[in-house]
């Protein structure tokens, strides 16, 4: 029965051989902690089931417990699942049979090591208050030797010993125990509590200032003196008063709740209540008359509440918050205001202390009201699904929830004149509750307003916080007043909001082909996420293009219900790149639209699935040092011997239709007669004007036979690419530029160009190399790797006349 149950004396409550419960569990921090949590160190439990294995982990893992071991070295283990925490501070823990070392006797399946690897402390910090007596039992086992002890001691605080145990690895205490510093320790016999276990127990005084405190055992000696082994430590109890004091100061409610459930005294306790339980005693006193009022279960002015065995916590998980009972009597004559005043009596069964904070004074008084039941009431709900439509009916159906607005909402109740008669803020929970309200008022009405109401004064208007809207009118219906009218309810939203969304930029696939819109997406305080299954309006349509669902166009101001992402589609009225865009707004649940549409921007590409097209004009640049500027017009309406002559297709190559930046083409076709000596500059202008992007794109051009390629044409000029240093460079390229931006190696190498002699194998796409022939890559990853629409540039060389 490990972690639940445990004998143990505890003497300085007068109770021989009490039982105590031991909290399997960690506390919530908002409370103080007056016991061991995890006093067995059976959480977590380790490897699988029955595994006999240990690890060494960091004590964060393990709940309640803390160390003052090193990060001396990183943490080892082998039980299933184990990985090591790194050199952090240890805690190790054996499971039952590891090594031969057993739990003791109904003492679960796993134990502690106090020397994982050097002498250290395991402890828990626990709320010690001044004076008190502690109770503690422990169980201590050595490991490595049956002749020479283990020796450990319990410690509070930092350094003040109250006993040292020592205890061989078959359970022979090798010294009775020594008790310091005012602790009463008795006397053990050996292995007591089996498997080579003993259980030892006793009690301390601590006399210093109410403050959290370490309470631990911290290891001596090993009996092989080597620190890295040794001291088991299980079942670790420890005792002290339980503390106790009320939950609040304060509540109250109408005398309509006769037996008080909305915020009724409470009293809270924290620690160890041993077998037979505590009493509470607790006085009632104030300006609620005692039998006119109320009633106590006593039928006087005290009673007690019992408080059963077990160990507390302060959560609800372990019962630790217990309803005062009492009975407020209800009729129908008016009172007014009436207080009841519940106080903790002392007590030498407990301490009235804080449970929060340590030391902190309690709360030993709890005030509670009773209010008249002439009362008119009613809640704000949460409407989400508009349930209301505009009505005070069908307004709860369910799954609303009451609100207030963010604590901006009054509701206040108007008399027939449209003064204001009762103003008060709307609960958290949306309820509201007017008090003595005056009866048989003819015509009255209750508004909701942002704006508090002014006794006596003009009513406030009404209205709603920003992002609010009603479901329900906003002002009642006149009526009466009269006793106990209740359910006078209202309906509010809030407003969804959408998302602005810019898609992934997309290829656009021209003709009468469609894009996939990006999901329409927003959120709703109420609903959530909106998207596929919700409704959303398409406020304004693209200019550029069609919008369609499920086939069919779009129109301005459509509301798209059950919207299934896969059918919002639209259709560019541009080929090519452009960006499209449109407003939508999403329409929540309560059929309520967001009042500020979001923008869906589509950038689109031109089509790379397009045909590319690339445009290829020579020109001869440059004879001997003259450079050649003329502007010719190829054209094949004239007699082939003509300069300008260019046989058809290819004439209209060099038009201006085909977006050639002005005057780019420089140079002549036809140069005329030349001379062997000669130098002639050839210029290869080339300029993409396609559908699509073009790739991969490679320009070869032959050596004309006449000629020679000079390899040392643009030797000695920068920018380079790349190529090999020192290398000649024949080959000049410009990308989107009049002027070379760089110049090419003749050679293999690193850069775009290559010059083949003569012969040479070749690409395939330049035919016969008879005379040699230049190749240039003009597109390469990742700088350049496609050309787009428009883009233009040229490679150049220069040969001389045979």
């Amino acid at each position: 029965m490990k972690n639940l149950w445990q004998n143990i004396n505890i003497f300085s409550w007068g109770l021989f051989g009490a039982t105590l419960v031991l909290q399997p569990t960690v506390a919530q921090a908002q409370y103080i902690q007056r016991s061991f949590l995890n006093p067995g160190f059976e959480s977590p439990s380790f490897g699988s089931a029955g595994q006999q294995c240990y690890v060494q982990v960091d004590q964060s893992l393990v709940p309640g417990w803390s160390t003052t071991h090193g990060s001396v070295k990183a943490g080892t283990g082998n039980c299933t699942g184990y990985t090591s925490p790194g050199s952090v501070p240890l805690i190790e823990i054996w499971t039952s049979g590891f090594l031969g070392a057993s739990t003791g006797t109904n003492a679960g399946n796993q134990f502690a090591e106090l020397n994982a690897e050097q002498n250290s402390e395991l402890y828990q910090n626990i709320c010690l208050i001044k004076d008190e007596t502690i109770t503690f039992s422990l169980l201590h086992r050595g490991r490595s030797s049956a002749t020479v002890a283990d020796v450990a001691n319990f410690l509070i605080g930092t350094n003040t010993i109250f006993g040292t145990f020592s205890t061989t690895s078959n359970g022979t205490v090798t010294a009775q125990p020594v008790a310091q510093n005012g602790a009463t320790i008795p006397t053990v016999t050996n292995n007591n509590a089996g498997n080579g276990w003993v259980r030892y127990t006793g009690t301390v005084p601590y006399t210093g200032a109410s403050s959290n405190q370490p309470v631990g055992f911290a290891a001596v000696s090993t009996a092989g003196g080597n620190n890295t082994v040794g001291n088991f430590l299980d079942e670790v109890q420890f005792a002290g008063l339980p503390v106790v004091e009320f939950t609040a100061s304060s509540g109250g409610a109408a005398e309509s709740e006769t037996n008080p459930t909305t915020n009724p005294p409470k009293l809270r306790i924290v620690g160890l209540v041993p077998t037979g339980g505590i009493s509470v005693p607790i006085s009632v006193s104030g300006t609620a008359v005692l039998g006119t009022d109320y009633t106590t279960t006593s039928g006087t002015s005290t009673f007690n509440i019992t408080i059963p065995e077990g160990n507390y916590d302060g959560t609800d998980v372990t019962h630790s918050v217990i309803t005062i009972p009492f009975t407020v009597i209800n009729n129908n004559v008016p009172q007014g205001v009436r207080t009841i005043v519940f106080t903790i009596q002392p007590s030498s069964s407990f301490f009235a202390s804080s449970t929060t904070t340590c030391g902190d004074s309690p709360t030993v008084i709890s005030n509670y009201t009773i209010y008249d039941d002439d009362f008119l009431s009613g809640k704000v709900w949460d409407d989400a699904d508009n349930s209301a439509n505009n009505t005070f009916t069908n307004i709860n159906t369910g799954s609303e929830t009451g609100t207030n607005a963010g604590g901006l909402l009054n509701a206040i109740l108007v008399d027939s004149n449209n003064k204001v008669l009762k103003t008060i803020p709307v609960a958290a929970d949306g309820t509201y509750t007017f008090l003595d309200v005056p009866l048989n008022q003819s015509n009255v009405k209750i508004i909701l307003s942002t704006t508090a109401g002014t006794v006596g004064n003009t009513a406030p208007t009404a209205s709603l916080p920003p992002n609010w809207v009603n479901t329900s009118p906003l002002t009642t219906a006149t009526f009466n007043t009269g006793t106990n009218i209740s359910s006078k309810d209202f309906g509010i939203e809030q407003l969804p909001d959408t998302n602005n969304v810019t898609g992934s930029t997309t290829t656009n696939p021209g003709g009468t082909n469609t894009v996939q819109v990006p999901t329409l997406s927003g959120t709703d305080p109420e609903d959530g996420n909106l998207g596929s299954g919700n409704s959303f309006k398409i406020v304004s349509l693209p200019t550029n293009g069609t919008l369609y669902y499920n086939g069919v166009a779009v129109t301005a101001n459509q509301v798209i219900t059950n919207y299934d992402p896969t059918k919002l589609t639209v259709d560019p009225n541009i080929d090519g790149a452009t960006t499209i865009t449109f407003t939508v707004a999403a329409i929540d649940k309560a059929a309520k639209e967001d009042p500020t549409p979001a923008t869906i921007t589509m950038p689109l590409t031109a089509s790379s699935a397009g045909k590319p097209q690339l445009i290829l004009v020579k020109r001869i640049t440059r004879i001997n040092s003259q450079n050649l500027t003329n502007i010719v017009d190829g054209r094949s309406d004239v007699s082939p011997n003509a300069a300008n002559y260019v046989a058809s297709p290819r004439d209209t190559d060099d038009d201006s239709t085909n977006t050639w930046p002005t005057n780019y083409l420089r140079g002549l076709i036809n140069a005329g007669l030349v001379k062997p000596g000669d130098e002639l500059e050839y210029t290869i202008y080339f300029l993409s004007n396609g559908l699509g992007n073009a790739t991969s794109v490679q320009i070869c051009d032959l050596v004309p036979v006449s000629s020679t390629f000079i390899p040392t044409a643009f030797n000695g000029l920068t920018p380079n690419d790349g190529g090999l240093s020192g290398a000649d460079q024949g080959i000049a390229l410009a990308l989107g530029s009049s002027t070379p931006t760089v110049y090419l190696t003749n050679a293999q190498d690193g850069d775009r160009g290559r010059f083949y002699s003569a012969n040479e194998t070749v690409p395939s796409y330049c035919g016969a190399n008879i005379n040699g022939a230049v190749v240039v890559n003009i597109t390469r990853s990742p700088d350049l790797p496609n050309l787009v629409k428009d883009f233009y540039g040229f490679i150049r060389f220069r040969a001389k006349v045979k």
